[in-house]
Parts: C-alpha cells; sequence; structure tokens
C-alpha cells in the first residue's frame, strides 16, 4: 500500500515552501498574495500525488469542525417514532445541507452533568441546537463555558440567549378557543412533561381560554399525557357520566394514543369526543379521523434555529433577531365537531 502523501511533498513537488502549499490548498493565496503561477504549480502538485489533507489537521488549523451537534433531553428521543422528531430533524438536515456542514447526533451517556458538557465543549463540534426542559442543568454549563448554542423549541429570559420557537401561550388558546366555539363546556387537557416549557405555556392557555369564556377550571380534567402514564387514568375519567366532551392534547404523538384509548372503551371521534393535537404533524393526515391540531412549522423553525447557531459560531453577528418566535395557526380536520345533544 503506498504511503500517504504529505504536505511536504507537496511542497517539494512544486518547489515552493509548506506554508504556501496550505495557503493555496486552504483557499488563502490571495490573502498571502500569492502569484496565480504559483498557485496553479502548487494545485497541480496536488493533483499529480492524489494529495487529500488531514482533515484532523485541518481542524486544528482553523479552529473549526464544521460540525454541528443536535442535543434533546434524552438520546433516545433520536430512534422514537415521533412525528415532531422526523420533521424537526428534518429541518436541521436542510439547514446543514444548505450550509455545507455535518450533524453530530448527541447521544453519549455521561456519568453527570459536568462529564455531558465535556463531551460536548471537547472540541468535535462547533456549536448546538438545544431542546432541554426549564432550567435545565447542563445547559446553563454549556451558557457558563460560552459554547455556541441556540435554543430550539424552547427559550430563554437571558436576552443574550438566542431561541426560535412558538407562542405555545397563544397555541393553547387557540385550541381551547375552537372547541369552545364548537359548544364544547367539559373539555380537558393532556400534559407534557412537569418542566416541559412548552407544555407548561400550552396548559397557561388552555385555562386561559377557559376562564375568558366563564368556564371553570377543573384540575380533575388536566392529565398527563400518554403513553409514559398509565392509560387508567384518562379511561376513568372518559368513564365518568360528567366526562369531558373534547380532549386538547399538547402533542399530535399522544394525541394519537388518547385516540386509541377512547376507541377501546368504546367512544367515537369526534362523534362522542372531539379531539385537537398539537403540531400539526403530516402524520395528522394519515389517522382515522385525521386530526385537528395548532400548527407549528418545525421544520422550517429547525432550519432557522440552524441557520441561527451557523451565525454564532461564525462570530459575525445576527443578520436579523435572534430571539424567534412564531406565531401558531389552527389546522382544522376531522377530529373535531359540534358539541352534540348528548355527553
Amino acid at each position: 500500500m503506498s504511503q500517504r502523501k504529505t504536505l511536504n511533498d507537496v511542497a517539494k513537488r512544486a518547489g515552493v515552501g509548506k506554508v504556501t502549499v496550505s495557503y493555496v490548498l486552504n483557499g488563502r493565496a490571495e490573502e498571502a498574495r500569492i502569484s496565480a503561477q504559483t498557485s496553479e504549480r502548487v494545485m497541480a502538485a496536488a493533483r499529480d500525488l492524489d494529495y487529500r489533507p488531514n482533515a484532523l489537521a485541518r481542524m486544528l488549523l482553523r479552529k473549526r469542525t464544521d460540525t454541528i451537534a443536535v442535543v434533546f433531553q434524552y438520546a433516545d428521543y433520536f430512534r422514537s417514532a415521533s412525528s415532531f422528531i422526523g420533521e424537526v430533524m428534518r429541518g436541521v438536515c436542510d439547514g446543514c445541507v444548505e450550509a455545507g456542514v455535518d450533524l453530530m447526533l448527541h447521544t453519549k451517556s455521561a456519568s453527570d452533568l459536568v462529564a455531558e458538557a465535556d463531551a460536548l465543549t471537547d472540541g468535535r463540534v462547533d456549536g448546538a441546537l438545544v431542546l432541554r426542559d426549564a432550567h435545565d442543568e447542563m445547559m446553563e454549563l454549556l451558557i457558563a463555558r460560552k459554547f455556541p448554542l441556540v435554543l430550539f423549541f424552547s427559550r430563554s429570559e437571558d436576552p443574550s440567549i438566542p431561541f426560535v420557537d412558538l407562542d405555545n401561550f397563544m397555541g393553547g388558546k387557540i385550541a381551547t378557543n375552537h372547541l369552545i366555539e364548537l359548544g364544547h363546556r367539559r373539555i380537558a387537557m393532556l400534559k407534557g412533561a412537569a418542566r416541559s416549557v412548552s407544555s407548561n405555556d400550552r396548559h397557561s392557555g388552555y385555562r386561559s381560554a377557559l376562564e375568558a369564556a366563564g368556564i371553570d377550571y377543573n384540575p380533575d380534567f388536566v392529565l398527563p399525557a400518554l403513553p409514559d402514564h398509565d392509560s387508567r387514568e384518562l379511561m376513568n375519567l372518559m368513564r365518568q357520566p360528567d366526562r369531558p366532551t373534547a380532549i386538547f392534547v399538547w402533542s399530535d404523538d399522544d394525541a394519537f394514543v388518547c385516540m386509541k384509548i377512547l376507541s377501546a372503551i368504546g367512544l367515537k371521534v369526534p362523534a362522542d369526543v372531539s379531539v385537537v393535537g398539537f403540531d400539526s404533524s403530516q402524520a395528522c393526515e394519515r389517522v382515522t379521523p385525521t386530526l385537528t391540531s395548532v400548527c407549528q412549522p418545525m421544520d422550517e423553525m429547525a432550519r432557522r434555529a440552524t441557520q441561527l447557531l451557523l451565525e454564532v459560531v461564525n462570530g459575525d453577528g445576527f443578520s436579523g433577531p435572534h430571539q424567534i418566535v412564531f406565531p401558531p395557526r389552527l389546522d382544522v380536520r376531522g377530529s373535531t365537531a359540534y358539541l352534540s345533544d348528548s355527553p
């Protein structure tokens, strides 16, 4: 097997110094005032020798890897069948392809938060897109180390931290108001994780809409999301004589599970129970009935967050706002209907 050619081999072949070769091969010939003739001689020598730059050496020289990371709350999110994760990752990948950078999925397990932060800041990536819960300690470590990051589908009260998010409070109001306009008064909600920023904001919007319509907020109608919790809570609630006639679910993925459970106990959607999800993923069109859902443009938001992160990494300042909040809208489909005379 022939020995890999080095920068020194190219320099000897072209009759120039190694520094000259480095400038030419890194596209900096004009900056170093290297003539076109010399540049062509270096390029010809590299082609003749089939010289391939050492990627690690170039990264050390440039102090850049042209790689960004995606950091979710848990590594197993990457292998989930979640419609949300799938559309988010499509947007991130589109942004990376457009910018010509690579993507690393942060899946390395760590013994503690410091070790996890160490793994992210050891030089393998230039920055990270981060989706973590509120007041996440690992994220605070990254911020303290001035590691380039952008929060996406989350936000920060710190005006210096860039983020891309949806107006989740308004999204919760839109979903609940839709059900109220259809005549529903007993409206339940399935919430996400207790520390989820988006879930808590959507719940606040849900409660605000009820109160504005003069409907008492009933904490017994607010349950943990599925499928992480026991479905018997939802079954028991929906078997009550004064059961909810409508359910707002904090995510499409959990709404799909909810609809299956309702069907299992003999309730029809939307004839017996109207259901509204959140995300308006493409999967909403593939279930029966199709799912009414609050739309957040996940791929567009993820792509914009990727572009924002690369602006942070490049250090040239932001081309526009660095804290971006998208407006929600409601996509009405087949899972909601006017309240019938019977519950």
